[in-house]
């Protein structure tokens, strides 16, 4: 089991160098999900999400390796935020070429709605607890795992979590809380990882 305590060096620094293979594909590994989660929730298809990853994605390859985090300007994920909603624009433009239609037929075809970067948080924050779960789950035991998921994520109740799993009441309620501490150190260290 890995140790959920670990410190593991900054994707940001890693990034930094485009031969650290290690850290993009981490880096990707979180990243990827949020960008094609926003460009869908920004109305793009399938194969516009992809390719909006991939060319936010190509533009971190060319800007890191000379990138300089300076906190008191901002997130770092409000920065990739500005490049990924650039590239949806661009391939909503890319897309509009093919599309013939009259101009008050358009507006279906156009990004869902303009965003504030309150979709973009979110699922940013999203893909957070997504890593951390999946950190916790490596961590923990599996039937403490299996417990905390039930209740916490898929909404089982108490009650069945336990009759399932053989569980005492007390037992769960001591489960939780402990995994719930762990899961909001894992969550902190990871914002740390791909913002510091």
């Amino acid at each position: 089991m890995a140790d959920a305590h670990d410190t593991r060096p900054s994707l940001l620094e890693g990034v930094r160098d485009p031969g650290n293979h290690d850290a993009w594909e981490r880096f990707a590994a979180f990243y990827q999900p949020v960008i094609c989660r926003f460009a869908s929730l920004q109305g793009c298809t399938g194969a516009m999400c992809q390719d909006v990853a991939q060319e936010t994605l190509v533009d971190l390859i060319r800007i890191m390796p000379t990138f300089r985090y300076d906190r008191d300007r901002g997130r770092f994920r409000s920065y990739l935020y500005q490049i990924a909603r650039r590239r949806v624009l661009q391939a909503w433009r890319r897309q509009s070429r093919y599309v013939f239609l009259e101009p008050n037929d358009l507006a279906p075809h156009l990004p869902v709605h303009e965003d504030d970067g309150g979709t973009w948080d979110r699922e940013w924050h999203r893909q957070v607890v997504l890593e951390a779960l999946e950190r916790l789950r490596e961590c923990v035991a599996a039937t403490s795992y299996e417990a905390f998921h039930a209740h916490m994520v898929q909404g089982e109740d108490v009650g069945s979590v336990c009759a399932r799993l053989g569980l005492k009441p007390n037992a769960f309620y001591q489960i939780r809380h402990r995994l719930c501490a762990l899961l909001r150190r894992i969550v902190g260290t990871i914002e740390s990882e791909v913002e510091a």
